[in-house]
C-alpha cells in the first residue's frame, strides 16, 4: 500500500510539473506574439520622414538678408501644420568637408504625402523658395526615413 501511495504521489507530481510547463510554454508563446505585434506597431509609429535642407549663401548675401531668410524658414514650421518637428543650426564642424554650406534645417513629416502634397506646394513654402533665389548659391537636400 505504501508503494502505491508513493507511485500515485510521484505521478501526481509529474502531472503537476507537466501541466505547469505547458502553461508556461503557452504563456511564453502568447507573450512573444503580443511583443512582436507591439514591436511592429511601435516600429510603424516611430518611423518618421526627415527632410534635411542645407544652404550655401552667395558671398554677397548680407548678414541681415541671411537672418531674415532664417527667420522665414523657421516660420514655415509654425504656418504649415504637417511639419511635425523643426530644428536648425549653423555648421560647427572642425572638419573641412562643409564645402561652404553653412545653414542646416531638419524638418520632420509623418508621410511623403505630407511633404509632397501639403508642405512643398504650400503658398508660404513657395514664397519662401522665391525669396531665397537672389541670396542662395547652392542648396543640398536629403530626405530619409528614420530607422528606429
Amino acid at each position: 500500500m505504501n508503494q502505491r501511495k508513493t507511485i500515485l504521489l510521484n505521478l501526481l507530481i509529474i502531472f503537476s510539473l507537466f501541466s505547469a510547463c505547458n502553461e508556461s510554454a503557452e504563456n511564453k508563446q502568447e507573450d512573444q506574439v503580443e511583443n512582436t505585434a507591439t514591436m511592429n506597431k511601435n516600429e510603424e509609429q516611430e518611423k518618421l520622414l526627415r527632410h534635411m535642407v542645407i544652404f550655401k549663401f552667395n558671398d554677397d548675401a548680407s548678414k541681415d538678408d541671411v537672418s531674415k531668410l532664417n527667420e522665414a524658414f523657421n516660420g514655415l514650421a509654425e504656418s504649415i501644420p504637417v511639419v511635425k518637428d523643426f530644428e536648425w543650426g549653423i555648421n560647427d564642424s572642425p572638419e573641412d568637408f562643409h564645402q561652404d554650406f553653412t545653414h542646416c534645417y531638419l524638418l520632420t513629416f509623418a508621410s511623403e504625402e505630407d511633404r509632397d502634397s501639403v508642405y512643398t506646394p504650400h503658398p508660404d513654402h513657395q514664397a519662401f523658395v522665391q525669396s531665397l533665389q537672389p541670396h542662395l548659391e547652392k542648396v543640398f537636400v536629403v530626405d530619409y526615413w528614420t530607422n528606429p
